[in-house]
């Protein structure tokens, strides 16, 4: 579940690998794919150097998650404490 806004982007992913080595893949690959269509010509990339890792212990978790990517993106961000 991905949504992307006017100034950043939002995804929940399922891997089978650490949460770094997926941010780093989808900002690569989105940078890839921007330089192709010619919208970001400079050298250096568009992405901010940090990004939110976070572990969805349970299935309320997930549900939490992606609903706040679909549907709100406020100042309201889920809280994911109780590990499941």
């Amino acid at each position: 579940m991905t949504n992307v806004r006017t100034n950043h982007v939002h995804s929940v992913v399922t891997a089978a690998c650490g949460p770094s080595r997926i941010l780093n893949a989808l900002k690569a690959n989105a940078t890839r794919q921007l330089r192709e269509a010619g919208q970001w010509t400079r050298a250096g990339s568009p992405w901010a150097d940090r990004g939110s890792k976070r572990y969805l212990w349970t299935e309320s978790h997930l549900m939490k998650a992606i609903e706040y990517v679909e549907l709100d993106q406020g100042d309201r961000f889920p809280v994911f404490d109780e590990v499941g």
